[in-house]
């Protein structure tokens, strides 16, 4: 009997742990329910480390299942196994009645992420075993897109056109920052000059 409450209005799923895993059922998983991120490198690695933990959970139910080449792959990666139930449960507890990142919070805001998808980012890279320092400057550079990105929409009144959905970045995660290639915006602000 799988326990999950969709309470009305709340927008919100309970009870999960690291707003993925169902905190008495780790092997169930909701891929994708943070908003207010960036999305698909986030969900990338939330995909990782639900992998990571069923595969963890495979080679201790039976060694046999994996290779010895898969067994180590995952020594050598560093898996964060997840915690115990107990503990998952309380976790679970606690973020379902938090509101989120936010303190207080409301409880609609359970999965909102925002300005703290970015720890959330690296505890996920941790526990799915891709965590280095590289992973550590994407993710950074990520930030510094979406920070950029933000200054930009906070501009835009509502009903008139967007076009910083526009710019093209070229990534430089060794230095954890971009260029600029293409922006109407910066074109617009260059002609008015």
């Amino acid at each position: 009997n799988l326990e999950l409450s969709f309470p009305s209005g709340e927008r919100r799923v309970q009870p999960l742990y690291e707003q993925l895993w169902h905190a008495q059922y780790p092997s169930v998983s909701f891929i994708g329910l943070p908003h207010s991120v960036v999305p698909f490198p986030l969900f990338e690695l939330q995909a990782n480390a639900v992998v990571s933990q069923l595969l963890l959970q495979s080679s201790s139910l039976s060694s046999s299942s994996l290779t010895e080449k898969e067994t180590e792959g995952l020594i050598e990666s560093q898996v964060v196994p997840l915690p115990s139930l107990q503990e998952r449960m309380e976790k679970a507890r606690l973020d379902a009645t938090s509101g989120g990142p936010e303190s207080p919070g409301r409880v609609q805001d359970t999965h909102f992420l925002g300005s703290h998808q970015w720890d959330y980012c690296l505890k996920m890279a941790k526990i799915g075993g891709v965590y280095d320092e590289s992973m550590e400057k994407y993710i950074a550079t990520n930030k510094a897109l979406y920070d950029r990105s933000g200054k930009e929409r906070k501009q835009i009144l509502p009903g008139k056109k967007d076009k910083y959905r526009e710019t093209r970045f070229q990534r430089d995660d060794k230095n954890q920052t971009y260029r600029i290639i293409y922006s109407e915006m910066e074109e617009e602000k260059s002609t008015v000059s």
